[in-house]
């Protein structure tokens, strides 16, 4: 699926900022010996009194001349915590993408399989005549009657775990949760709790710089504290999810695809019975 394609570019960049923390966390200035600024300065053919700065914790070293210094965050207590929050922002939304691209992308195959037991929002679902004369005038039908449909389903940001089951119910998937948890072997309960628990973190950090409630515990910055085991978890669970989605979606659409060509073979069939009986 297209779908999964763009997700894994995008979630890519979360991953990226969690291996960024993992390898600067710790870092802390130190002086360097006389003999190694030497050589640095003779590696990048600068003058010999050139100031620097150094880092270093247990996994990388830097320098950096002086007159473009490491930044302060990279070695003050709770500077890097910025990237996990990134990370959770950037997780969820790519998690939230997903699902609406998957509608977008198959949204023609579920209408054209509507059935009775489809979702209200599907069943209810009517065109004006400025509907349908738009899509005959238009260059591609197709594509203007999948933009007519979704108009009727508003994107919007996920506000909890249950926003994804309203998206699923859409794609005729019932008992999203229980499938979720068949394919993965983890229980449906832990699913939803740490999906909740990232989108309401992403929500705080979008609207509230992640800053506090009233009583709430606070780091050495006045922001919610945060750490890489809590932040890892939840984004792998939300990977984890896209996964199997992904093979949940899948198998529904094909059933759908199915359900259509035999509907299609039934309506030829009709239509020569009627032309034979005519003869």
């Amino acid at each position: 699926m297209q779908a999964l394609t763009l997700f894994n570019q995008n979630f890519a960049v979360a991953e990226s900022l969690l291996q960024l923390y993992q390898l600067f966390h710790g870092m802390k200035k130190t002086d360097i010996k006389k003999e190694l600024r030497l050589a640095i300065c003779s590696f990048w053919d600068a003058p010999k009194n050139t100031a620097l700065q150094s880092a270093l914790n247990d996994r990388v070293m830097m320098l950096a001349k002086a007159s473009t210094p490491i930044p302060e965050s990279l070695t003050m207590e709770g500077g890097l915590d910025f990237l996990l929050r990134q990370a959770i922002v950037v997780g969820c939304t790519t998690l939230e993408a997903y699902f609406w691209d998957v509608l977008r992308q198959n949204v023609l195959i579920i209408v054209r399989a509507r059935k009775s037991n489809a979702d209200e929002s599907l069943r209810s679902l009517q065109f004006t005549l400025g509907d349908y004369i738009s899509i005959q005038q238009y260059e591609d039908p197709e594509y203007r009657l999948q933009q007519i449909i979704l108009g009727n389903f508003k994107r919007g940001t996920l506000s909890n775990a249950e926003s994804i089951e309203k998206i699923t119910r859409i794609l005729t998937i019932r008992n999203f949760w229980d499938g979720i948890e068949q394919i993965t072997g983890t229980s449906a309960k832990i699913f939803k709790t740490q999906i909740g628990e990232l989108i309401y973190r992403r929500n705080q950090i979008a609207h509230r710089a992640d800053r506090p409630e009233e009583g709430e515990e606070s780091d050495s910055l006045g922001l919610r504290p945060i750490t890489l085991a809590w932040t890892n978890l939840r984004i792998q669970t939300a990977k984890t999810l896209v996964t199997a989605s992904n093979d949940l979606i899948g198998k529904t659409i094909s059933r759908l695809e199915e359900d259509i060509q035999v509907a299609k073979e039934q309506e030829e069939a009709r239509k020569l019975v009627q032309q034979l009986s005519k003869e």
